[in-house]
């Protein structure tokens, strides 16, 4: 995984947790100097290579269940404090993210994600504000 997508807060997958065989989310706490990740793990602090870092993939179980997103249907997902909408394209497995309502003249200003540490780099750009896992 690229470092240089990485903020501290981020969440990601590591090689080292797993629960039962599934992989655990981390949170990023910092980037050491020979470009190891340091991260939390349920409640020890860790580090390792950046190369045994993923990224964790958007679906509505994250969105819905760790971000406080609201499902509108239809595949479209709303956030609830801020005019932050996500529309879910299925066959492609990513999500157009508007900052506002997405017009009907495509005029929204929008940016396709597929992944959980790009959208809270994305929400924080926007809004100032971490995007943080309520889980």
């Amino acid at each position: 995984m690229n470092v240089n997508e990485l903020r501290i807060g981020n969440y990601v997958f590591t090689d080292g947790e797993t629960l039962n065989d599934i992989s655990s989310p981390c949170e990023v706490l910092g980037i050491l100097p020979d470009k190891k990740i340091a991260y939390k793990a349920q409640l020890e602090l860790l580090a390792c290579s950046h190369e045994q870092v993923t990224p964790i993939p958007l679906n509505s179980d994250w969105l819905v269940n760790k971000l406080g997103f609201k499902d509108n249907g239809g595949g479209y997902f709303q956030h609830e404090d801020f005019n932050f909408f996500l529309f879910h394209v299925e066959e492609d497995e990513y999500y157009d993210c508007y900052k506002q309502v997405p017009a009907n003249d495509d005029t929204g200003d929008f940016k396709t994600l597929q992944h959980v540490h790009k959208l809270q780099n994305l929400f924080f750009e926007l809004f100032d504000e971490e995007l943080i896992n309520n889980d």
